[in-house]
């Protein structure tokens, strides 16, 4: 959670910093597990239920532009002390 700018361009990473193209995860797999690890850092401590563990999944099935938009408001969020 080290840049928590707002973002004004398309991210291109799932993780901050997310105007910087991280290497590309080739095997489909791979890169849902990593879209759902994003998520789940920007979660880290946070309750979560059988749904939310579906949505979880179902936003991970998302391009990364989504879900960088998506870790890039629940770190910012976090940052502003809406986790407590």
């Amino acid at each position: 959670m080290s840049d928590l700018r707002p973002l004004h361009a398309e991210p291109v990473a799932v993780r901050a910093p997310f105007d910087v193209c991280q290497p590309p995860i080739y095997k489909p797999e791979a890169a849902r597990a990593d879209r759902i690890a994003a998520i789940r850092e920007a979660l880290a401590g946070v309750e979560l239920g059988a749904y939310d563990e579906r949505m979880i999944e179902w936003f991970a099935g998302w391009d990364v532009s989504t879900v960088g938009t998506l870790v890039s408001l629940l770190d910012r969020v976090r940052a502003a002390g809406g986790a407590r």
